[in-house]
């Protein structure tokens, strides 16, 4: 039996991630801030579902879930076990000297500091465990390349992008270790990019080559996306550290 842990499945790609695992007979665990209508009904239709209702900026709640769950998954027998931390923010969207510090500090928590917290967790519990391990970051293109209004957002996800790069340094050589990769998904067509249309032009200066994106139909569906991640997540070509992009997978 494989199990997953989810994060942001509320809705867009983390939802069609865990419909995607729960329709091949997984054991799935969606973690969002919300529990959504889709959630919900997910979980009437595939008993191996179950939803935990978890703010990912609240760092002290991550820290504790995170030891709860894994320390519990952890006793029970698996074939495999995945992680793949999907959540994630945008917002700030403005140039630096124009948002509330408090507002980056969430943001960071969510794309960064939660996935640290979370993949700490599983390497943690499962440590001596020579199963199938894998942890997937959700990245982005944001993390190798610098846009403006988005320094906020490209600095979590390049944080997230070198944090892979160095727990896969560190698991490569261990008998019991967890193969790790960040993966860039692509544009999707989300309710995050329905945010990002909603901008300003002076707070973001490529907001009409993102609104063109919809209007030419270049958005990616979360299921297709969602069903390419798994092959990969599960494929051989991932390793310890990768860094890559869903164009450049098999």
């Amino acid at each position: 039996m494989r199990c997953y842990v989810i994060t942001g499945v509320s809705r867009g790609l983390g939802l069609a991630l865990a419909e995607k695992a729960a329709s091949r007979g997984a054991h799935v665990i969606g973690i969002a801030r919300t529990v959504s209508a889709e959630n919900n009904a997910l979980a009437a239709q595939a008993d191996s579902y179950r939803s935990i209702q978890l703010d990912l900026a609240d760092t002290e709640a991550v820290s504790d879930v995170a030891d709860e769950l894994f320390s519990s998954l952890a006793a029970l027998q698996w074939q495999g076990v995945y992680l793949i931390n999907n959540a994630g923010s945008v917002e700030p969207i403005a140039p630096a000297g124009d948002y509330a510090d408090d507002d980056a500090a969430l943001s960071l928590a969510t794309n960064l500091m939660a996935p640290i917290q979370l993949t700490n967790a599983f390497i943690r519990h499962f440590a001596g465990q020579e199963i199938d391990k894998r942890v997937l970051n959700i990245s982005s293109g944001a993390g190798r390349n610098a846009y403006e209004g988005w320094s906020v957002y490209c600095a979590g996800k390049a944080g997230l992008d070198h944090y892979t790069r160095c727990v896969g340094l560190e698991q490569a050589d261990r008998d019991d270790g967890v193969k790790i990769a960040s993966i860039a998904p692509g544009i999707i067509d989300t309710a995050m990019q329905a945010a990002i249309r909603m901008t300003s032009a002076a707070q973001f200066p490529l907001l009409q080559q993102f609104r063109d994106y919809h209007a030419h139909g270049d958005l990616a569906s979360p299921t297709a996306v969602a069903a390419r991640l798994l092959d990969y997540l599960h494929g051989e070509a991932i390793g310890f550290g990768d860094v890559t992009h869903i164009r450049e997978t098999p």
